[in-house]
């Protein structure tokens, strides 16, 4: 009974943290299987993959309903990152199905995660601190798809080798390359990446590395959370939300750096 009522509040708090701030289904989940309920690498990656994919879901509608996702622009994304995501997915999945491989890939995942966080915090400090706000992009502007196609490529490979891409990877290049505003860029990362996430869960559930039962826990946990979320989404101003993520990043990467060690 205890341990059922501390999977939900950890899925309350989960699901609040990547409602708001589009971080979490790698940045924060990750962390939280790995130290928490124990697991390897793989399966932690996989296991967050359904769970980001799950609580996503309710986040998106929400998103979209406060008009935060430009439909057009996130189909492009998609597009773009959907075939690596999958295709990154299903090769980690064989590899770590080879014996011999099975602790390069454990060890690369680790190092792949690291390395996606650092990047992406390098480029959001950047952003906050040392460029001039670009302004958003409106529907008549038309996406440059060719600035897209390497960031969203890279983004989907990095998403589906280690399940971090919503907050880390996407937000920053949704923020960069399609000009989008914050709250556009965290609801548009979010509705990304459900699909992403869903495809690359459906990749690894093939194997047999994900824990579903702990994922559906942590979800209805997360369903908790959704008034605050609404709230939270509708008060707070943008810089708030670019601080919160900021600390957030700021924290995974410390709490990554150290389960190298």
């Amino acid at each position: 009974m205890i341990a059922t009522l501390t999977t939900l509040a950890t899925g309350a708090v989960t699901g609040l943290i990547i409602s708001t701030t589009g971080v979490g289904g790698g940045v924060i989940v990750l962390p939280i299987l790995a130290y928490l309920y124990g697991m390897n690498a793989l399966m932690a990656v996989a296991t967050a993959n359904l769970l980001s994919m799950l609580m996503k879901i309710t986040s998106s509608w929400l998103h979209y309903r406060l008009g935060n996702i430009p439909l057009k622009r996130a189909m492009i994304v998609i597009a773009i990152m959907l075939p690596a995501t999958f295709g990154a997915s299903l090769l980690v999945s064989y590899l770590a199905s080879v014996p011999a491989w099975q602790t390069t890939v454990d060890k690369t995942i680790n190092l792949l995660v690291v390395a996606a966080i650092l990047f992406s915090l390098w480029l959001f400090i950047r952003r906050m601190f040392f460029s001039p706000p670009l302004p958003p992009a409106d529907a008549s502007d038309p996406v440059s798809v060719r600035a897209l196609l390497l960031p969203g490529i890279a983004a989907g490979v990095v998403l589906g080798a280690t399940g971090v891409g919503g907050g880390i990877v996407v937000l920053p290049m949704l923020l960069r390359y399609a000009r989008m505003d914050i709250r556009q860029a965290i609801g548009t990362s979010i509705f990304v990446t459900t699909l992403l996430s869903g495809s690359s869960a459906i990749a690894y559930m093939q194997d047999g590395h994900t824990d579903v039962t702990l994922a559906l826990w942590l979800f209805a946990g997360s369903l908790l959370s959704m008034p605050l979320t609404k709230i939270l989404l509708i008060r707070m101003p943008d810089r708030a939300f670019q601080y919160a993520t900021l600390v957030l990043i700021l924290c995974s990467a410390v709490m990554m750096i150290l389960k190298l060690f």
